[in-house]
């Protein structure tokens, strides 16, 4: 698609011109829009600005300023003029007025996603999805042109403009990541996006709070096929028993992977060779070695569903498999300070689960020391301080079984104090209220050899400590 055209935008949102409009009318039904704005600071002549509501601020009242060809709004000129403090708009630029402007993207999401012909893999799941979608694309990429979703534009308002790009940029397979939160999302994605092929990471406990329990998670996650017709596929992780409990129960093509032997795509032989992650692939009488260039058990199912993926559309996996080595797209940086330390910045976000997995890398660490630097977690419901509490029992855990896991716990805020709590004596834990506390502290004990993780929901901020230790 070269773009849509200010009319072509009026009839899929079934909306009209402004009044001001009318004097260039001709000229502005024939502007072309080939990209879509959610921030006014990030246009030009040929945007198309969303003015969004919200809690905080409204996009109408940049409206004045902003350098688009088109703008959706759902205001009349009084009250855009009202809200903005501006005394009059551009007679040169389209205004569009819709009843909902949210619900107006939408539309041209979905118009979007009816002009791509090739396939689309939507990938969503409470942990590791955002990787996935990055080892997938990563993946296909080896032997056909990819599209992915970029950044976090995985939302309700990410998405329509995902699918916008994706028909703006000719490829052969798209592979879109469809995040939500509360009860009701997934509909109105999957009602965009209708992926013919989708792949779920696992059901944790991210967004609880609003979906009740993890049965709620994922009742709300397994809406991706609701669109899918019968030759639709979907993936699902044979390693969490609320998936692979599935089994035989959904109405589209089900195949799982993982560790699980009855999994129909298998890891096996997992081991930690140079710094890589490396494992066997086998389904059925095929076999292939992965090396991966990222650690963790999480990180070998990552991979593994996208070389399922790949097998199921036919690609060649020898070259998929070397694919692997060269991976670079992980949230998770592994650091190596000129100081002699290793950090491991994991600060974007964070679930019990995504907790303990980063855990478990920092455990598999060679070094001398391996300290943790944990925050609170968000978006757990009423259950919050079980979660937190577990994650420490965690460590408990593993300490009885392995007879080492990690050697210090460093936690910071109220409700990971309750981490340090579970831990039981597991490992030498220290508590702060503040990151300022925390930043002193941690220079002063970190030593050549060591390794530290750093992991909390980005509320927390976290990375600025990183950025401190630096």
């Amino acid at each position: 698609m070269n773009g849509l055209s200010v009319k072509e935008i009026i009839d899929i949102t079934n909306g009209s011109l402004l009044k001001i409009c009318e004097k260039n009318k001709e000229d502005i039904l024939n502007i072309k829009i080939d990209n879509i704005a959610l921030d006014s600071r990030k246009t030009d002549r040929g945007s198309l600005f969303v003015a969004l509501p919200g809690e905080k601020t409204d996009g109408h009242k940049f409206i004045p300023s902003v350098a688009a060809g088109a703008v959706l709004v759902q205001e009349d000129e009084k009250e855009i003029l009202a809200v903005s403090g501006a005394e009059s708009l551009s007679d040169t630029t389209a205004y569009i007025r819709v009843d909902n402007t949210s619900d107006a993207l939408k539309k041209i999401g979905a118009f979007a996603r009816g002009l791509y012909k090739n396939k689309i893999v939507g990938v969503t799941g409470s942990v590791g999805k955002t990787t996935t979608r990055e080892m997938i694309a990563h993946a296909l990429s080896a032997s056909v042109k990819t599209f992915q979703t970029k950044g976090n534009m995985n939302s309700q308002l990410g998405v329509p403009v995902t699918l916008f790009n994706m028909s703006m940029e000719p490829s052969d397979v798209a592979v879109l990541e469809m995040g939500i939160s509360v009860p009701g999302e997934m509909d109105n994605l999957t009602a965009m996006v209708r992926p013919d092929i989708a792949a779920v990471t696992m059901i944790g406990v991210a967004h609880i709070e609003f979906m009740k329990d993890q049965v709620g998670i994922r009742t709300e996650k397994l809406k991706i096929i609701d669109r899918m017709d019968e030759n639709g596929v979907v993936f699902l992780n044979a390693d969490d028993p609320l998936l692979f409990e599935m089994k035989d129960k959904l109405k589209v093509k089900t195949l799982f992977y993982g560790t699980n032997p009855e999994a129909d795509y298998i890891a096996e032989n997992i081991r930690t060779e140079d710094g890589f992650s490396v494992y066997e692939f086998v389904h059925g009488d095929k076999k292939h070695t992965v090396k991966l260039s990222a650690l963790g058990r999480h990180n070998v199912l990552n991979s593994l569903v996208a070389m399922a993926i790949c097998d199921y559309l036919g690609h060649d996996l020898d070259v998929t498999a070397r694919s692997f080595e060269s991976f670079k797209g992980l949230r998770q940086r592994v650091i190596n300070s000129d100081k002699g330390y290793t950090i491991i910045d994991d600060t974007y976000n964070a679930s019990p689960d995504s907790m303990k997995a980063a855990l478990n890398v920092l455990s598999d660490m060679n070094c001398k020391r391996k300290i943790a630097v944990l925050g609170d977690m968000f978006e757990l419901g009423p259950d919050s301080d079980r979660y937190h509490k577990e994650v420490g029992e965690y460590i408990f855990e593993k300490t009885e079984k392995n007879g080492s896991f990690i050697d210090e716990l460093i936690t910071i805020g109220e409700s990971s104090k309750l981490i340090a709590e579970g831990t039981g004596n597991a490992a030498k834990t220290i508590s702060f209220a503040s990151k300022e506390e925390a930043v002193k502290y941690i220079s002063d004990v970190l030593t050549s050899g060591d390794s530290i993780l750093f992991k909390a929901s980005n509320g927390m901020k976290l990375s600025t400590i990183v950025e401190e230790i630096l």
